[in-house]
C-alpha cells in the first residue's frame, strides 16, 4: 500500500473498467447536457470500443450515473446525490452554509469557490432574496484572472508563485472587454488586493456585473485556497454599496477561518 494526499491507495493497477466509466462520464460532462450515442461517446472517450461504451453505459444507468435519451446517453441524477454527499463532508462548505445561514435574510447571494489550476470552480451558492442571473452555479469554472475570486486566491501567492502558476497562460482569457489579460496590471491588482484584504472585478468576468470577493484565511485545508464572493450590477455598485459588501463578505471569511 502507499499514501498520496493522506489517502492510501492500493499498489494493484487501476481497473480498465472504472478508468472507461470515468472516461465516460467526462465525455458527458463535457458535452454539457447534450446526449451522446455510444458512437459518439466511443469517440470522445478515447476510442473505447462501442460495445464496450453500451455495456459500461448500462452499468451506469443502473446506478443512475446515466439516463437513456434520444438514442443516446446523459448524466444521470445519481451524480448529483454522489456530489452533494461529496460537499456536505467537505468541511469549507459546511463551515461556509453555516456561517451564511446566521446572516438571516439578505438580499445578497454568496458564492464560495477554490482554486483547480488555473481555473475558479464554484463549490457552494447561497441564494439571496434578490435574484441575480450568474454563472455561479455549484460545479462552474470561469478563469483565474478575471474573477474577484480568483484574484482574492492569488493574492495569497507572491509574485513569483503567481507568475509561475500562470507561466503559460499569458495572454490571459478575455471573457470582457475589462479582464485583465497581462502580467504587469493583474500583479498590480493583487498589491491592491492584499492591501485592502478584499478584490474586485469590475466587469471583467461578465458585463454589467461588479463582484467583490474576500479569501479565507488561515491555512488552507491540504493546500488548497478558498473565497467567498457576492455580485453587484453595475449600476448599483457605488463606492458605499462595495465597501458594506465588502465588510459582510469579510466577517463571513473571517468566522470560516476561525472555526477551520
Amino acid at each position: 500500500m502507499s499514501t498520496r494526499d493522506g489517502s492510501v491507495w492500493a499498489s494493484a493497477a487501476p481497473a480498465p473498467a472504472v478508468l472507461r466509466a470515468g472516461a465516460i462520464l467526462d465525455a458527458l460532462a463535457d458535452a454539457r447536457g447534450r446526449a451522446l450515442t455510444p458512437a459518439q461517446l466511443a469517440t470522445a472517450a478515447g476510442g473505447i470500443p462501442r460495445a464496450s461504451v453500451v455495456n459500461i453505459c448500462a452499468a451506469l444507468h443502473e446506478r443512475e450515473l446515466v439516463r437513456a435519451v434520444d438514442g443516446g446517453f446523459a448524466l444521470g441524477p445519481g451524480l448529483l446525490r454522489l456530489a452533494q454527499s461529496y460537499l456536505d463532508a467537505f468541511d469549507p462548505v459546511r463551515s461556509f452554509r453555516e456561517q451564511v445561514s446566521r446572516l438571516g435574510d439578505r438580499e445578497e447571494t454568496l458564492q464560495l469557490a477554490t482554486l483547480d489550476g488555473t481555473d475558479v470552480v464554484y463549490l457552494a451558492v447561497h441564494e439571496g432574496t434578490v435574484l441575480m442571473r450568474l454563472t455561479s452555479r455549484a460545479g462552474a469554472r470561469l478563469p483565474v484572472t478575471c474573477t474577484a475570486l480568483g484574484k482574492a486566491m492569488l493574492a495569497g501567492l507572491d509574485d513569483t508563485g503567481v507568475r509561475e502558476l500562470l507561466a503559460d497562460r499569458e495572454p490571459f482569457e478575455a471573457r470582457t472587454p475589462w479582464s485583465v489579460t497581462t502580467f504587469d496590471p493583474l500583479l498590480a491588482d493583487l498589491r491592491d488586493i492584499r492591501s485592502a484584504g478584499y478584490a474586485v472585478d469590475d466587469q471583467e468576468a461578465a458585463e454589467g456585473i461588479v463582484c467583490v470577493a474576500a479569501a479565507v484565511p488561515g491555512p488552507p485545508p491540504g493546500g488548497r485556497p478558498f473565497a467567498v464572493s457576492s455580485s453587484l450590477l453595475k449600476s448599483q455598485a457605488t463606492p458605499e454599496r462595495v465597501a458594506a459588501l465588502a465588510a459582510l463578505i469579510k466577517d463571513v471569511v473571517r468566522r470560516m477561518g476561525a472555526v477551520a
